[in-house]
């Protein structure tokens, strides 16, 4: 029936969008994750991210807004519990891979870092020299712009290279879909990691270009 044919129509289209032609890199590890921002967008970002076993940093430099920030995500999962879609065990072990900062410093051993700030390039800019002080050579630096340039925000770093966009939707927790945004001088290396988080994270992942 055609709910049968749009349903294989769109596990085959999911698998597709992921795949990326004449990309041969291999992605890096994808061990640990920063995340810049405790609002609901890197709040649900740090969700998803605990929830397949990788260690969180949540940094907000504003300690009372990354209070918040870690009250939000325990309600979401004390709501989990409630409705019995997760134990409390496996509720604890999530929880016990997220660890609130609110310094840089650390994140110097994080494998990839996603900014999850409001649109603002200044600010955008200053996390991205901040990123790029702290965080070890090859570290992934992952923007959750949704209409901002990489390429600018990539342009105060030493490393364009290692920028690319990495746009959740919100609630990124819910939301399956996360397009991974290439600057221009994004590398393959780069690239493919960006793809492999995505489908770590268990999100619908695609590929598309930098805005103009």
């Amino acid at each position: 029936d055609d709910q049968s044919k749009a349903m294989q129509y769109m596990f085959f289209a999911e698998r597709q969008c992921s795949k990326i032609p004449g990309l041969t890199a291999k992605p890096g590890p994808l061990d640990s994750v920063g995340i810049v921002g405790a609002g609901l967008m890197g709040g649900g970002i740090a969700m998803c991210c605990a929830e397949v076993g990788m260690k969180v940093t949540l940094l907000d430099v504003d300690p009372s807004n990354l209070d918040r920030g870690m009250k939000v995500i325990q309600k979401n999962y004390a709501r989990s519990v409630e409705r019995k879609s997760k134990t409390q065990a496996q509720v604890d072990k999530i929880m016990s891979l997220i660890t609130p900062s609110t310094t840089y410093d650390s994140l110097s051993q994080c494998d990839i870092v996603v900014e999850a700030v409001f649109e603002n390039m200044d600010l955008k800019k200053k996390i991205f020299a901040s990123f790029d002080k702290v965080c070890k050579p090859g570290c992934i630096l992952a923007s959750n712009t949704s209409r901002l340039n990489i390429d600018e925000v990539a342009s105060v770093t030493s490393r364009p290279q290692d920028v690319i966009g990495c746009h959740f939707f919100s609630p990124a927790n819910v939301m399956r879909l996360l397009e991974n945004v290439r600057g221009s001088k994004t590398s393959p290396s780069t690239i493919a990691t960006a793809m492999a988080f995505g489908v770590k994270i268990k999100k619908v992942t695609c590929l598309v270009g930098n805005c103009d």
